[in-house]
This record gives C-alpha cells, structure tokens and sequence, in this order.
C-alpha cells in the first residue's frame, strides 16, 4: 500500500509540469502574435482600394478660392457734408452717372454764392478798367494827330518861304524864316513824343488786359472749383457695376476722403484660388485652370502668383476666360485644377493618403485573392490632384489600399474580411 502512495504522487507531479509548460507555451505565443508578425483582421468595406494603371497621366494641383472682381472702386467725397439720402443699397446693379447719395454742406454752398459775386463784380470792375484804357489810348491818339498837323503845317510854310527867298523876294525877313523853321523842328520832335506815348499807352493797354484776364481767370477757377465741390455732394457711380457696400447711415457726417461706396464691375472678374504650399512650385504664369462653380465649368489660365505664403498656402489670381455663366457673383466658390503637364505612358495610381511625390513609402499591396495584403515598399514620382506615379515597386493591375493604414501599420500582413 506505501508503494502504490508514492506512484500516485510522481504521477501528479508529471501532470502539474506539462500544465506549466502548456501555459508557458501559449503566452510564448500570445507574444509572438502581438509582435508584429501576424495578420490583423480588416473589414473590406472600411477600406479604399486603387489599382494601378498604365497610360498617359496628367499631373494636376487643385486649388479652392472664390471669385472677385477684377475693377473694384471704392467712390469716396472730396468734401465733407451730411448723408441727406441714400438712393442705392449693396446689391444694386448701376450705370455710369447714376445717383447713389446726396449730402448737404451749407458753408460750401454760401463759399459758392459769394464768389460768384465776387466774380461778377470783378468782372465789371475789369470792364470799366479797360473803358478807361481804351478811352485814354483814344486821347493819345488825337494829341499825335493834333501834332503831326502842326508839323505838317509848319513844314509847308517853311517850303514856300525857303522858295520865294531862293526867287529872291525881300518881302520875307530871315528872322522869320529861321523861326519857322525852328517851329518845324519843335513840331517834329512833339510829333515824335507824342507818337512814343502813344505806344507806350497800347503796351500799357495789353498789359492791363493780361492781368485784368488773369485775376478773372484766377477767380472763374475758383468760383469752378467751389462749383464742382457742391456738384460732388450728389455722388454717382463712376462705372457700369453692382454696389458691393455701403458703409454709410442717413444723417452721418463725413470728412473729406472718406470712402461711400464699394464698386465692382459686373462683367470682369478672376479667381482667387489658394493652393498647398508644398505644390506651388509646379504652377507657373499662363498654365491652363479649369473652374468648377458646382453648376458649370469655366476656362482661365493662372495670370498672378502671390510671392507670400499664408497658413500653408499661396494665392494665384486665375483670368477667366470665354463667356461668363450666370451664376457668376462675387465671392462665389470656386473648385480649381491647373494643368501642370502630362506623363505618357506611365504606371499610376490612386494617391495613397499621407504620399507625397519622390519619396519612398510602405504600401499595402492586396495578394490575386484579395484575402490578404503585405507591405510593400513603392517609389513614387510626380503627384496630381488624385494620382501619383508609380516608378517603381508596383506592376500594372496590382491593388493596394489607399485609405488610412495607421492603424494597423506596425503589422507586416493584414487579412481582409
């Protein structure tokens, strides 16, 4: 019976050792399926699968902005004044002239009133100027011929004298004739004077009428200036557009220079797109865009690139181009992709999220059954909006998945459910 106890308890023993190693060998194992070299379980519908093909690849970069007009104005006063009316609110289509506020500036236009009187009195003052000129020069002129008579006068008596004493009548003493002939002489010379004065009142004439005609020409200036200032308090648009704003309220004072109304022409507008900074450098001046408004596609071609960078984008102004849909406004939302260039003949695929082009990167690339995929190693070249290229790693009409593979990423193999 002592013998038959001691067999029992090796064989107990026996039992308890290969438990210890059964449990060792299954948490061995729990290690190595957690280690990375197992599958993992994914659900195929969670997933995004491209496969890659052959052909030609048009390399894009696709943008998002809004459009804006090309000829924005802002109407602003030259004087200050009150907002009396406002005719026009944002959104309202104008023409050229047409009304859009009136202001009132009573100082300004009693300025107005006074020199217009001023002018005229000035005006009168400068006639009644010239009415004396003219009425002296009259004067000068009579005294000239008044002594260009007497000269000619003198001159003949002085003939017929010199002639009877070369004929040798006595009857005409020579004190007398040397008198007459000093008479000629004074005559002459007054003649002359006169003649000098004469001159000097027309250049004094010409003279007086400049200025006369500059001072009025001074004051019509201004009296049009004023003018033009009380023309201003009724501000019009200054081009066929549509009113964008109107930060103005019946009743407020404005200064001078302060801005009214926001125009915007209507028929001219370019786009306004915003592009990854890390794709930039493929886009250049004159490249082809398409724009996509939701409701219709128009044509442009890339005309500005913003030298800036803003929270990881750059601005490029797009021209438009062709005829305008009619759902065209400003700040409408835009969809753009330029057209970089295109690859022939080249291996593609859908861009795997988080590749980025030239660079090397771990795919998963799903097996002909399509019940398992394994990394793989891809070298990718040029990047379009919803392509890259494929240069090396991949074969045409092979399937990898595309969507995000974070999750399982330390695993070397997934199963697909």
């Amino acid at each position: 019976m002592d013998i038959v106890r001691k067999k029992t308890k090796k064989r107990n023993s026996k039992v308890l050792i290969a438990g210890t190693l059964c449990a060792a060998a299954i948490v061995s194992m729990s290690l190595f399926l957690s280690s990375g070299s197992a599958s993992y379980l994914v659900d195929r519908n969670s997933l995004l699968i491209g496969t890659v093909e052959r052909g030609d690849l048009n390399i894009t970069v696709r943008g998002t902005g809004v459009l804006a007009p090309k000829d924005i104005r802002w109407i602003a006063t030259n004087v200050p004044g009150r907002v009396d009316r406002i005719l026009k609110k944002a959104g309202a289509v104008v023409k050229k002239g047409e009304l859009l506020f009136e202001l009132s500036n009573p100082e300004l236009e009693q300025q107005l009133v006074e020199a217009r009187w001023e002018l005229q009195a000035l005006e009168s003052e400068m006639r009644a100027r010239r009415v004396s000129l003219e009425s002296e020069l009259l004067d000068q002129e009579i005294a000239v011929i008044n002594e260009h008579l007497n000269y000619e006068r003198s001159q003949l008596t002085l003939n017929a004298q010199k002639e009877l004493l070369d004929k040798g009548f006595d009857a005409i003493s020579k004190i007398d004739f040397e008198a007459v002939k000093m008479n000629v002489t004074q005559y002459q010379q007054r003649w002359k004077l006169e003649q000098q004065r004469l001159d000097k009142r027309k250049q004094n004439l010409i003279a007086q009428t400049d200025a006369s005609n500059a001072r009025l020409n001074m004051m019509r200036k201004s009296v049009a200036r004023i003018e033009q200032q009380v023309a201003s308090l009724k501000v019009t648009a200054s081009m066929d557009s549509i009113v964008q704003a109107i930060p103005m309220e019946l009743g407020q004072e404005v200064g001078a220079g302060t801005n009214l109304a926001l125009l915007a022409r209507s028929d001219l507008y370019i786009a306004e797109l915003m592009v990854p900074e890390k794709q930039i450098k493929d886009v250049v001046v004159g490249q082809a865009v398409l724009l996509d408004t939701r409701v219709s596609k128009i044509q442009g071609k890339v005309q500005r690139i913003d030298p800036t960078v803003m929270n990881g984008s750059v601005q490029i102004d797009v021209e438009l181009q062709g005829q305008l849909p009619k759902e065209v406004r400003p700040e409408l939302t835009v969809d753009g992709i330029i057209s970089i260039h295109t690859i022939p003949n080249t291996l593609f695929v859908k861009r795997p999220m988080f590749a980025n082009s030239f660079t090397q990167a771990n795919v998963y690339r799903i097996d002909s059954e399509g019940k398992n995929a394994n990394v793989q190693s891809v070298k990718f070249g040029h990047m379009s909006t919803h392509y890259i290229q494929v240069e090396q790693g991949l074969d045409e009409g092979q399937n990898i998945i595309v969507s995000d593979a974070s999750a399982w990423q330390q695993h070397q193999q997934i199963r697909i459910n």
